[in-house]
């Protein structure tokens, strides 16, 4: 059987539990973090896609501003001290139409290079903010724990 524990060592395990809880909740917003780190970088990329002119030096800046967030958010998520031993079910709710709008965006903004708009201040920075928008969205949506 189990063995009797006294009212001080039940206090302290709940405390103990009550921390680790906190703990938890504290680092819990890893998806909205995801999100507006994806839709940062990718109007990032976008802008240095629009503006930046050499081409070599336009793919690499695009690729470092797209793949770097990334790999910054993947780090930070892997050196979580606490995840789910088993995570829940995934709630879709705005993720596909968002992740959707955000495609549909970019492949528009992408017309900009084909019509010769390379360099024109003037429709890249609303571009890139027309791109964000959508995740950005998604994460707003993305409830507190």
């Amino acid at each position: 059987m189990a063995e009797e524990i006294s009212p001080e060592q039940a206090r302290d395990a709940l405390e103990h539990t009550d921390r680790l809880s906190r703990r938890v909740r504290a680092r819990a917003y890893s998806m909205r973090l995801y999100l507006l780190v994806c839709a940062a970088g990718i109007s990032v990329a976008l802008l240095v896609i629009g503006l930046v002119e050499p081409v070599v030096l336009k793919t690499v800046l695009a690729l470092a501003t797209t793949i770097l967030p990334f790999a910054a958010v993947t780090l930070w998520y892997r050196r979580l001290p606490v995840l789910a031993r088993t995570p829940p079910p995934p709630r879709w709710g705005a993720y596909p139409y968002a992740w959707g709008t955000w495609l549909l965006w970019c492949a528009a903004a992408g017309f900009g290079l084909l019509t010769g708009l390379d360099g024109r201040l003037e429709y890249w920075i609303p571009a890139a903010l027309v791109v964000a928008a959508p995740l950005t969205f998604a994460a707003l949506r993305e409830p507190r724990p």
